[in-house]
């Protein structure tokens, strides 16, 4: 009978590497878990708001305004919340709670400029995020073009329930304008800037998105537009679309 085989050795035990690169892995792997509490948490903190903080972020759910008489140390604190927005975008980690609740629309809403010339001439300025194809829209890179990005999101979600089915919600968008109204009045200024237009038109172009129920393959319901409002140049005054009189209605004047 043949002798068994000896046993093999046990492998040795990995022994812990040395140098600073685990410690920073793992600090970083609690950083990431903890940042999205402590960003949440740091909302509360009132900071000043500077001037690029005027719009859109004064829509957001930020609380303004001091917390302590101490500069040194209120300026210390908007330092900190400046590293949490910057931190959050590059990692992809930032929130936004206004995007999710109380609803979501079943549809994605892309601004329009459309310009007006004398000669009667029409052409349209589209936001630089419209998909090529909406059936297939490509990712957005973090941090590129994302302030103009935030600006037409803030515009665009007050027209979230404005389409031709929320018959009850057509009586209230002249309002929703007029509260949006230096965000909608600049970003058309901005499009219209050195064209010459005489008139430029804030549209919403919706752009149906599948619904669950919907039958594998099925096609995407068709796109539709919807006029919110327009600026003249010359004036300065804008104007909102009253969908239930079908007329346009001015809003409080701004200066040009």
């Amino acid at each position: 009978m043949a002798a068994p085989a000896p046993a093999p050795e046990p492998l040795p035990l990995p022994t812990a590497r040395a140098g600073a690169l685990p410690w920073l892995v793992g600090a970083l792997a609690l950083w990431q878990v903890a940042f999205p509490v402590l960003a949440n948490v740091f909302e509360f903190v009132p900071r000043r708001a500077t001037p690029e903080d005027h719009f859109p972020e004064l829509s957001a759910t930020q609380r303004w305004g001091r917390f302590t008489g101490s500069d040194a140390l209120q300026s210390g604190t908007e330092r900190a919340g400046d590293l949490f927005c910057a931190w959050g975008e590059l990692t992809g980690l930032d929130q936004g709670w206004n995007m999710f609740t109380p609803d979501f629309p079943p549809h994605t809403v892309v601004p329009v400029a459309e310009l007006h010339f004398a000669d009667g001439t029409t052409s349209r300025a589209w936001s630089r995020f419209a998909p090529a194809d909406p059936d297939s829209p490509g990712a957005r890179w973090p941090l590129v073009h994302d302030r103009e990005f935030n600006f037409e999101a803030n515009i665009t979600m007050f027209g979230w329930h404005y389409h031709p089915d929320a018959r009850r919600a057509w009586a209230h968008l002249p309002a929703r304008v007029s509260e949006h109204r230096e965000l909608v009045r600049a970003w058309l200024k901005w499009k219209a800037r050195g064209t010459g237009a005489r008139e430029a038109r804030l549209v919403f172009h919706y752009i149906p998105t599948r619904l669950p129920n919907d039958a594998p393959g099925a096609p995407r319901r068709p796109s539709y537009e919807w006029q919110v409002a327009k600026w003249l140049p010359e004036s300065g005054a804008l104007e909102a679309f009253d969908p239930v009189a079908a007329q346009w209605v001015p809003v409080k004047a701004v200066t040009p």
